[in-house]
């Protein structure tokens, strides 16, 4: 689904959505004049530059005031850009522009249910549109998936088993509808993640590892509809998954920065946080001020920190770890591939730094997904029974 990211001027309203932008001395564009896509393209860029170069945090007006001007911006793009079209793919991006635009404008209009409203029934009916002339499959899917998981999502404070057993029906139902070339590990994941809440994991400790493997079954199966290709590729991830989801017991393995056999055996009757990190990662970084105070609170009861740095240099992983003055364990990447290791990122199947798992006294994972904020109350509810 990557090729269906937002346009450049979208990707820029992701990236500040915190943040809100001046409209002084701003151009904004027409395309009255353009005759390609390449031109509105570049216009476009042109004011996302303006943009970023404008940011000043903390002001939601005037931040709404730039979630209008995005939206409107690239919906007239889109339209622009479907007027001049000169063949189906600069249609789709045309799609993607309008499609963008309606979202930006959702998100600004986020606290007004009626115009919100607005905005969603305008939204429904392009993908509709875009769904009846046939050609753009995936452009449609990604846009029906998000519909689909929002409708998901409503479960989520009325869970129960005979309910998660009705979703795990509707996703193979929903994915064996998509086109032979959709990629379906997102929406697979979605029973993964449903089974791994607290809800369902706490007094079902073996569901995970069991959802897994009948997401493998159903895949491999004569009854899922997708290409053999993508049945191998989404299999692998989720075996990935299934060493380092919920309930399972992890064995970490490897090089310690100054090269020494990492030894997993030893960490036997601690809790460990066990993070997948890189030195380039701000959103890592940012975890790193809560993990420093579990640690200072809880080591000496017991807790343990192993950050195991992945797609990232050796002397990167090192310049990062002396920077931050990390008192745990630290596990290389890079050492351990140069030792004949298989690489732990693709092991566990790991999409994006940071991924933090807490380990129980046994070495199984009894969190698949723990913040540093969430981390305290939980190694102080641990801790503290009886």
């Amino acid at each position: 689904m990557s090729r269906f990211i937002f346009p450049f001027l979208i990707i820029v309203c992701l990236v500040i959505s915190s943040a809100s932008c001046q409209e002084e001395n701003r151009k904004i564009p027409t395309f009255d004049d353009a005759t390609t896509t390449e031109q509105i393209e570049t216009q476009i860029i042109q004011l996302a530059q303006e943009l970023r170069e404008n940011v000043n945090n903390k002001d939601l007006k005037s931040y709404q005031k730039f979630l209008g001007t995005i939206g409107e911006v690239s919906i007239a793009a889109g339209e622009k850009i479907l007027k001049i079209a000169k063949n189906d793919e600069e249609r789709e991006k045309g799609y993607q522009f309008k499609i963008g635009g309606l979202k930006a404008l959702i998100q600004k209009d986020w606290q007004s249910l009626s115009q919100k409203s607005v905005h969603l029934e305008k939204l429904s009916t392009l993908i509709g549109e875009i769904e009846k002339e046939g050609k753009y499959p995936l452009l449609v899917n990604n846009e029906r998936f998000q519909e689909f998981v929002l409708g998901l999502n409503q479960l989520s404070d009325e869970l129960t088993l005979e309910k998660f057993e009705q979703l795990k029906k509707d996703l193979r139902q929903w994915v064996n509808k998509q086109p032979v070339s959709f990629r379906p590990i997102e929406p697979l994941m979605i029973a993964v993640q449903f089974a791994e809440s607290e809800k369902l994991s706490k007094n079902n400790p073996e569901l995970v590892t069991k959802t897994i493997q009948e997401l493998i079954t159903f895949v491999n199966s004569s009854e899922c509809t997708i290409s053999d290709e993508k049945k191998n590729e989404i299999c692998k991830q989720l075996e990935g998954y299934s060493r380092r989801c919920v309930g399972a017991d992890l064995k970490l393995y490897g090089k310690t920065l100054d090269n020494q056999d990492f030894n997993w055996d030893t960490l036997r009757g601690k809790y460990v946080l066990v993070k997948f990190t890189a030195s380039w990662c701000g959103p890592c970084k940012g975890e790193i001020p809560g993990m420093l105070k579990a640690y200072e609170q809880y080591h000496d009861k017991g807790f343990e920190i192993v950050s195991v740095y992945v797609w990232d240099q050796l002397a990167d992983s090192r310049h990062a770890v002396q920077e931050e003055k990390l008192p745990w364990l630290i596990v290389s990447e890079e050492l351990t591939e140069k030792a004949n290791q298989p690489p732990q990122g693709k092991t566990y199947r790991i999409q994006g730094v940071p991924t933090m798992l807490l380990i129980d006294k046994d070495g199984k994972v009894i969190d698949a997904e723990i913040r540093s904020q969430k981390l305290l109350s939980r190694l102080a509810e641990l801790f503290n029974k009886k």
